[in-house]
């Protein structure tokens, strides 16, 4: 049995190096502001992708048609930003079970989410920095990887601020 443990223990950090390993390398070519944004727009959710984020189905097509509407603005970002570029890249992610606890970086709109969301989602916190080791720069909440693709949800706690 302490076999056992020891080697789903060894899995886990694996799994999560891996992870680590992924998103440095799916971020890695987003070192601009413009970079970043059209990486964005190629990694809004599908209602598929929603429906694995969220527990109803009322609420992942509610929150679909919202990250649909962000498409325009989007792209009227990405023409009108200037590409500022980024030395470094840095990354913190926090889950559904960190919201639940009250724990973790995220805005504290994502508490308003803890009922709507599946458990066991892993969020992620991407941050361009303007030096090599800096500890703040431009962030971009909430990436996810679900359906085995890093998938982008535009401010999740905005969509339901007025809704049901």
């Amino acid at each position: 049995m302490k076999h056992l443990i020891s080697s789903f223990v060894i899995l886990l950090f694996s799994a999560s190096s891996i992870f680590a390993q992924d998103a440095a390398k799916q971020f890695s070519t987003a070192k601009s502001k413009k970079e970043m944004l059209t990486l964005i727009s190629k990694s809004l959710p599908t209602l598929e992708d929603c429906k694995a984020i969220y527990k109803t189905k009322e609420d992942a097509e509610f929150y679909f048609k919202f990250s649909e509407n962000m498409k325009a603005k989007l792209a009227e970002e990405i023409t009108k930003t200037e590409d500022e570029k980024f030395l470094d890249i840095s990354f913190e992610t926090f889950t559904t079970e960190d919201i639940a606890a009250g724990k973790g970086n995220y805005a504290g709109g994502m508490t308003k989410l803890n009922g709507k969301l599946n458990p066991a989602i892993t969020f992620y916190k991407v941050e361009l920095l303007r030096e090599l080791g800096a500890t703040s720069g431009m962030a971009y909440k909430y990436w996810a990887f679900i359906n085995s693709k890093w998938v982008f949800l535009p401010k999740p706690y905005s969509a339901f601020k007025s809704a049901h």
